[in-house]
């Protein structure tokens, strides 16, 4: 078992947390925003950023944040698979923006942090908050999107669950087809890279 667990920690490449003036958190599995928001509130960054995909929209008022913001009335108006969202708090103040997601899911929310960090020059340092098993890719879209003028640290959710644990995650069948998809789509990106410089 022990190959299965290196498989693990390749693609969780995770760094230790460093102050910074961002978090940032991407779409998807709920932990990762509960994590993203701890760490918020023990003061990592002074900003939080949150990309929320459109099958989160409905539950994100569950969330316990700082500032009301009522997600779901503003993507009212916005036809289903097009909601996609940036939500920003900082002290006093949350921002909602519209995000336009193009095929890859990751690429581009990463695009689109890339772009936010642009049109704010004050933001040089950042902490990306994501899956274990997600930051090999995460990592690899950051270093063809990003200035290597911004510092980057990204963290891992600790402990998602029992059954995500590099320990033992191939014994749950959710944990297992997630890590084994991953693996898949890393090969794939550059060709993705490639497409997205076409169209652009």
């Amino acid at each position: 078992m022990q190959i299965l667990k290196r498989v693990y920690d390749w693609l969780a490449v995770a760094d230790a947390p460093q102050k910074s003036d961002v978090i940032f958190v991407l779409a998807g599995r709920e932990c990762r925003k509960h994590c993203a928001l701890q760490m918020f509130d023990e003061g990592w960054a002074s900003m939080l950023l949150l990309s929320v995909g459109r099958f989160e929209v409905r539950r994100f008022s569950d969330f316990m944040l700082p500032l009301p913001t009522d997600l779901l009335s503003l993507a009212a108006s916005t036809a289903p698979e097009r909601r996609h969202y940036f939500v920003a708090l900082r002290a006093g103040d949350v921002q909602v923006q519209w995000i336009p997601l193009r095929r890859g899911g990751t690429w581009s929310e990463i695009l689109a942090f890339s772009q936010w960090l642009r049109e704010r020059e004050s933001v040089r340092s950042g902490i990306i908050v994501t899956s274990g098993f997600h930051l090999r890719r995460v990592r690899w879209c950051c270093r063809c999107l990003i200035s290597d003028g911004i510092k980057l640290t990204f963290v891992a959710v600790p402990a998602e669950t029992p059954n995500f644990d590099r320990e033992c995650w191939w014994q749950n069948a959710l944990a297992r087809k997630l890590v084994l998809l991953e693996l898949a789509k890393v090969p794939l990106y550059p060709l993705l890279r490639a497409v997205h410089s076409l169209e652009s």
